[in-house]
């Protein structure tokens, strides 16, 4: 017989069981009929662990943000240069427009937490606030000063006037990536780019490393994809 599951094992299957409907249907329109099928529980034993829907959803939102910030960090320890300014911007341009090659799992739950970004955007917004706060105060600063560095090393031919403009540049990098994202988001997408999808990010990135300030000769030294897609997974 196997062991009994602790109670914080048990909320966080049901966290991650019910996953999935908030995704797909939004906050409104699942029912706690609907959270606990998906759960495997019945409505008592869901509301035992969680008393309200809303408190589910918040701890499931709370839960979503702390693995995708764990996630991040092994990138953001890398010092400010224009070498990590181009693994930064693969990253993030990789992990929005590409599913993780041999991890199908992990390519859903992005999936996931995609749509939920989407669901939060046309509803109130509180998750997308809560989670584009983290980014704000971590992949943006992260970029932002990797461009101030590049610029101080010379690598940029369109220098940043102030660490302000620094930040304004790293959001839009972030904006090309979130819009080619939600193209992805219906099971067949919406953009056909008639190309490879490694092709697609190369390209894309390269893009965004021009509009970041860096110069063509700095893009063409410090992008190789090949030599860090080891540390950007």
């Amino acid at each position: 017989m196997p062991p009994r599951l602790t109670m914080e094992a048990r909320k966080g299957e049901i966290l991650d069981a019910v996953q999935r409907l908030f995704a797909d249907r939004g906050f409104h329109a699942t029912t706690t009929k609907h959270l606990a099928e998906a759960a495997g529980v019945s409505e008592a034993l869901l509301f035992k662990y969680f008393p309200t829907k809303e408190t589910l959803y918040s701890e499931m939102l709370a839960r979503v943000c702390k693995h995708c910030a764990e996630e991040r960090e092994q990138s953001l320890k890398l010092p400010p240069s224009t070498t990590t300014l181009a693994i930064l911007v693969h990253h993030v341009v990789r992990n929005l427009v590409q599913d993780i090659p041999g991890d199908a799992a992990r390519s859903q739950r992005k999936r996931q937490n995609n749509r939920l970004m989407l669901q939060s955007l046309l509803a109130d917004g509180a998750f997308a606030r809560q989670f584009l706060g983290l980014l704000d105060t971590s992949v943006v600063d992260a970029l932002a000063r990797c461009v101030m560095a590049a610029a101080k090393s010379g690598d940029c031919d369109a220098k940043p006037a102030s660490l302000k403009e620094a930040r304004v540049r790293a959001w839009s990098t972030l904006h090309v990536a979130v819009c080619a994202m939600l193209y992805r988001l219906p099971q067949v997408g919406v953009v056909e780019y008639r190309s490879a999808r490694a092709d697609v990010v190369s390209w894309m990135s390269r893009f965004c490393l021009r509009g970041l300030g860096l110069s063509e000769a700095a893009i063409a030294r410090c992008y190789r994809p090949e030599s860090f897609a080891v540390v950007s997974q």
